[in-house]
């Protein structure tokens, strides 16, 4: 009985839901008219080319399926209705005669899409749009703008000379563009395709006095880890000089990119200053992830059992001229390069860098090809020096206890090899998760939160270099062996100094009294030979 009675409520409520008006979960103006659709079994409607699930269409007052076309396409603001066209004396629509039609730009060629109807490609909702973020209003870009269109993906690109950096880029939420109206003083209307934007009086660069502040922290415990190898004698091996050119170099790198971030918080910057910082980042960069491949494959050719070799043959300051004519060579090629094409005159091109047409730094497809491209190669095959040196160490490993038997200072060399290996897997790593963190970085631009994260691991790859480098037993033993020697040596100078002094004092008073017993005797004989003399 009560069995029953469930099975006839549920038929009455699922009859009643079929029926129903579905909820409403999009207005009139960001929604199209699917009535006309193929329905589907499971309740989802086909409409030109796009399946509408029940939770993205409802029924208007009429009866009628009205899907919600802003999940399917882009939907773009329109400042006004079609057939009318914004008059920005007036601020209110105008009939107009010219068919909109804006032309829509292709991202990867930065030309315009030859016979594309934006209406195509978009569904333009009526209306202007809220500039709810504080601090903006809406402005037209038509005075101040020297180049904008509409891109493929819905987004308004602008370019202002003189702003850093020179383009602007906004999502539909933030503009609506139209066919503006003008009228002069005699009353004649001109037209024009342009954009009202959400504009920020003031841009917030918060982000930028956060991200130098915390690479000057980052470069100064970076100087501090090579001022510790460069002060204990015992580091200043080949694997201390490699490891301290590639910090120098980073440091470099960061103390200009600080220096980029400062200029652009105080606004005195240009694009040529823009250009030049670029290069000398770009280069330091290069140079100490190729210092960083250096170390790796140093680390490689180590447990390789290749020694004997010609490398191994050539003295410590050989070897790391021979190091150093790599690290440099192919970062200044690569600079070369990019400088070359910057300033080539060629037309604007995807695969340009374009460095002053975007601003300060390389963006887009340019820095994927020109920084990320070998940093990707020269990460690749560190993977592969890691991995076979860790397989040689697999091996060797098997030997250890012959060696701790036979030969026990083989055997404390290869545990010094095996330490300083995951010292640099450490380093790796650490530079590794800052690359990743870059990449995202230039993918998702817009999340300051990414932004702050960013930043805070900035601090910590110099703090973290100068914990796996420096704060360790083995390295403390040296500062304090070096103070004792540095205090012994000190104290011994002064003894030195206090009895060189004795002894120039005991031989000045020696020298002394020699003197006067010569001018004395001399002065006796003169006396007699005069006396002598004088009785002849």
């Amino acid at each position: 009985m009560n069995c029953g009675l469930f099975i006839v409520l549920l038929c009455v409520f699922g009859v009643y839901g079929s029926n129903s008006k579905r909820i409403q979960v999009c207005d009139e103006h960001s929604s199209v008219d699917i009535s006309t659709g193929i329905p589907m079994k499971n309740g989802d409607i086909y409409y030109k080319d796009y399946y509408y699930s029940r939770d993205e269409y409802y029924i208007d007052e009429n009866g009628k399926e009205r899907g919600c076309i802003c999940s399917k396409i882009t939907c773009i603001r329109k400042c006004c209705p079609f057939g009318f066209g914004y008059n920005i004396k007036k601020k209110s629509c105008d009939n107009v005669r010219e068919a909109f039609k804006p032309p829509v730009w292709d991202i990867i060629s930065y030309r315009v899409l030859e016979d594309v109807n934006a209406t195509s490609l978009f569904h333009f909702i009526p209306g202007k749009m809220n500039c709810t973020a504080p601090k903006t209003r809406r402005i037209p870009i038509s005075p101040a703008a020297d180049l904008y269109h509409l891109r493929m993906d819905g987004k308004l690109f602008i370019m202002i000379s003189g702003n850093i950096p020179p383009w602007l880029i906004l999502g539909p939420e933030n503009y609506c563009i139209d066919t503006f109206v003008h009228e002069d003083s005699s009353g004649e209307r001109t037209t024009q395709l342009d954009a009202l934007i959400c504009f920020a009086e003031k841009q917030e660069e918060n982000h930028y006095v956060l991200s130098f502040t915390c690479m000057i922290i980052s470069c100064v415990f970076i100087l501090a880890t090579c001022a510790v190898y460069a002060w204990l004698p015992e580091l200043r091996n080949l694997h201390g000089r490699v490891l301290m050119a590639y910090l120098l170099c980073l440091f470099v790198a960061f103390a200009f990119m600080a220096t980029m971030q400062i200029m652009l918080t105080i606004d005195n910057i240009s694009s040529n200053a823009c250009a030049v910082l670029t290069f000398i980042i770009y280069y330091w960069l290069l140079v100490a992830f190729f210092w960083l491949n250096v170390m790796c494959f140093d680390i490689w050719w180590t447990f390789s059992g290749k020694r004997g070799m010609s490398l191994e043959k050539l003295s410590i300051r050989a070897r790391f001229l021979a190091y150093s004519a790599y690290a440099f060579s192919i970062p200044t090629a690569l600079t070369i390069l990019l400088a070359a094409l910057e300033f080539s005159g060629l037309p604007s091109h995807p695969l340009l860098p374009m460095i002053r047409q975007q601003g300060c730094f390389i963006y887009g497809t340019s820095k994927l090809i020109y920084l990320y491209g070998p940093i990707v190669v020269l990460c690749v095959a560190n993977l592969i020096f890691f991995v076979l040196t860790a397989v040689k160490i697999t091996q060797i490993k098997r030997q250890t206890s012959v060696l701790k038997s036979k030969e026990s200072s083989m055997h404390d060399q290869h545990r010094n090899d095996k330490q300083r290996f995951l010292l640099y897997v450490k380093l790796f790593a650490v530079m590794g998760i800052n690359w990743i963190l870059e990449v995202l970085s230039a993918i998702y631009p817009d999340p300051n939160e990414f932004w702050r994260f960013t930043d805070a691991y900035n601090v910590l790859i110099g703090v973290i270099i100068f914990i796996i480098f420096v704060c360790k037993r083995k390295i403390f033993r040296l500062i304090k062996k070096r103070i004792k020697e540095t205090y012994h040596r000190s104290t011994n100078d002064e003894e030195m100094k206090r009895f060189g002094n004795t002894k120039r004092n005991g031989q000045r008073t020696f020298n002394q009294t020699s003197r006067s017993d010569t001018i004395r005797t001399t002065v006796g004989i003169d006396t007699n030979s005069i006396k002598s003399s004088t009785q002849l």
